[in-house]
Formats: structure tokens, C-alpha cells, sequence
């Protein structure tokens, strides 16, 4: 009976043993290789005896330099003492690690709720943007300081966002203002053009002579509004925008200053011209200072002059240039850091008759 276990046990060891020493089996799933993008058998098993450093035993025929101190020992072999069997556990332990390894990677464990291998996209980002702001949007809190005397216009935001990137275009114009306010707002309503240059007649005659605070109250919401009252709304809020976006300086006076409202806070911007005749070399400079509510950059530039300067984080920046032609208008470009979104334009003007200025 001793004989028969004392048989089994070590048919049991043997198998074992052959179990840890034998060359991984890959999986039969060859649609399981290809979600896993596994190297081959031969491969595997290469890197696996690279990787660990570890050689492939034939266990029937052991080799005897396993017992030499080092792999490049020129010692003489000796034979297994009882004192090496720290020695033999190591090394069985490593094979039984690799083995195991192995195993694991060529047949990798199902999650309970699993039948098969299955490979998932990652639901998150690998980074989020800070402080990410729509485009639509960065400039278009705005809207609150665009009004018609102590009243705002009652657009909708979506209007003013469709109405600001022609006006940005048409500040640097030398169109009349009423063309200007004609083509601001065309493409809101294709086809209507001879409508909308009646209207911005009236919009113009009524800036004149002061349209009441009760016309404007009058005027329903945006979006109820029937065709001709939202082309007078629309009108008013590009006159609006386009007088936001100018500045005229004249010169040696005190500086023009503008407040522009974005979804990072208050913009707030000033230009003066100065020019003092009275000195011995005098050298006439338009200058612009600017409160930024993040990181971002001013340029300003026309002709061959250019100026820019950038930061970080908020705060102030200021921009330079010498030697301005009067009457000239020089663009200047407003732009946050981290935001594709079109740059904000305003146009500067230095002018030499006081009565010009905004």
C-alpha cells in the first residue's frame, strides 16, 4: 500500500514538474490573439526566458553547470549538499512564478460577469481641459452692455454670437456707418436688403434725435418678435457691437477705455495718442493697456508696425507703437490662451481733431 502511494506521489511530482518546465499553451481562440495582439509561441516563450533569465530544463537530463556558482564560473562542479536546498527552493519558486505568469498572459481571467475575453475603449478623457469654455460663448456675455440707452436690446445670445463676427470684420471698414450695419446683419436676413437699409435709415435718424427708452421697452423678446422687429433689433445690436469694438483717440487726451464682458470676466481695455510737439525731438506713440481676466495676448498692428505682448495668467498688458499716421486705423487683436476661438477685434484710431473722438 506504502509502495503504491510513495508511486503515485511522485507520478504526481513528475507531472508537476513537466507541468512548470513545458513551453506555455497559447490559446486555441485565434480571435482571442488578435483582441490580445500577442506575440507568437516561440516568441513568448523567448521573451519569457530573456525577461527572467532562466533557462529551459530538461528535466531528464539535467545540466550540470545549474550547479556551478555562476553561469560563467570556470569552478569545478559540485555535487548537491543538504546546505544548497535554499539554493534549489529559489530556483523552484522562480520556474513556478514564470510558469504561472505565463499562463496568466496567454490565458488572461474572465471578470464575473464575462463569458468571453473582450477588450474595452476607455470612457474617460486622458486629460480634461481647464477651465474649457464653448467658443460660442467666450465672447458673448457681452450682450449685457450692449444696450440702447439705459435699456438692453432683447436679442438672444445666438444672435449676438451671428452678428459679432461681421462686425469684427466691419470695424476696420471705411464703409458708412449705414452700409455697415446693412452688412452686419444681412446674413440674418438674405434677400430683405432693401428692408434693412430703410431701417438702419431709421435706426440712424432715430440715434440722431434720441430714440425714447419706451420704443425700445416696446419691443417683445427676440424669438416672438415678428420679421421687421427683429431686423431693428438686430440693427440696434450691431450698431451696439461695432461702437464697443471702435475707439477714437484724440490726441494728447485722456485715454479711451472700453469694457468687454467674456465667460472668463471682464475685459477692460484703454488707448490714448499722444504726442508732445513741445519737445526737442517729438515722437507721437499710440499706446494700449489691458486688464486680462486670464492668460491670453494683445497685438496691435497696421502698416508695417507691429506690437504684441502675452502672459500667463491675469493680469495687466500693455502694447506700444511709435510714430501712428493719424486718421489711420489700427487693428488690435485680443486672444485667451487655451481657446481656439477667433480672436476679439478692435479697431483704434489716433485722430488730431478733438470733436472726432467717441
Amino acid at each position: 500500500m506504502n509502495n503504491e502511494t510513495n508511486r503515485d506521489a511522485e507520478a504526481f511530482e513528475r507531472h508537476f514538474l513537466d507541468w512548470i518546465l513545458q513551453a506555455p499553451t497559447p490559446n486555441a481562440s485565434s480571435e482571442d490573439d488578435e483582441k490580445l495582439d500577442r506575440p507568437s509561441r516561440s516568441q513568448e516563450w523567448g521573451n519569457t526566458q530573456e525577461n527572467s533569465g532562466v533557462e529551459y530544463w530538461e528535466w531528464d537530463e539535467p545540466d550540470p553547470l545549474d550547479y556551478q556558482v555562476g553561469a560563467h564560473s570556470n569552478a569545478p562542479v559540485q555535487p548537491l549538499t543538504i546546505g544548497d536546498i535554499p539554493t534549489v527552493q529559489d530556483r523552484f519558486q522562480t520556474l513556478l512564478k514564470e510558469r504561472l505568469r505565463a499562463e496568466i498572459e496567454s490565458n488572461p481571467p474572465l471578470f464575473p460577469w464575462e463569458t468571453e475575453l473582450k477588450s474595452y475603449d476607455h470612457d474617460y478623457p486622458d486629460d480634461a481641459a481647464p477651465q474649457w469654455v464653448p467658443p460660442l460663448h467666450l465672447w458673448t456675455p457681452q450682450l449685457q452692455n450692449i444696450r440702447w440707452g439705459r435699456l438692453p436690446i432683447p436679442i438672444a445670445q445666438g444672435v449676438f454670437a451671428q452678428l459679432l463676427e461681421p462686425c469684427q470684420n466691419l470695424v476696420m471698414s471705411s464703409l458708412r456707418e449705414g452700409s455697415k450695419l446693412v452688412r452686419a446683419v444681412d446674413g440674418l436676413f438674405p434677400g430683405q436688403s432693401q428692408e434693412l437699409n430703410e431701417l438702419a435709415g431709421l435706426v440712424l435718424r432715430g440715434y440722431a434725435r434720441g430714440l425714447t427708452d419706451l420704443e425700445v421697452e416696446d419691443l417683445p423678446n427676440y424669438e416672438v418678435a415678428t420679421t421687421d422687429q427683429q431686423m431693428l433689433m438686430s440693427l440696434l445690436a450691431a450698431r451696439g457691437i461695432i461702437e464697443s469694438l471702435t475707439l477714437n483717440c484724440p490726441v494728447n487726451q485722456p485715454p479711451v477705455s472700453r469694457e468687454w464682458l467674456t465667460a472668463l470676466g471682464a475685459l477692460t481695455l484703454e488707448a490714448q495718442y499722444v504726442w508732445n510737439r513741445n519737445t526737442e525731438q517729438p515722437r507721437p506713440s499710440l499706446r494700449v493697456e489691458c486688464q486680462f481676466p486670464g492668460a491670453g495676448s494683445l497685438e496691435l498692428k497696421g502698416g508695417d508696425a507691429e506690437a504684441t505682448a502675452q502672459r500667463q495668467n491675469s493680469g495687466h498688458l500693455s502694447v506700444e507703437l511709435f510714430d501712428p499716421q493719424p486718421d489711420k486705423t489700427y487693428a488690435l487683436e485680443v486672444k485667451f490662451q487655451n481657446f481656439e476661438t477667433r480672436p476679439l477685434m478692435f479697431a483704434i484710431r489716433p485722430i488730431l481733431a478733438e470733436q472726432d473722438s467717441n
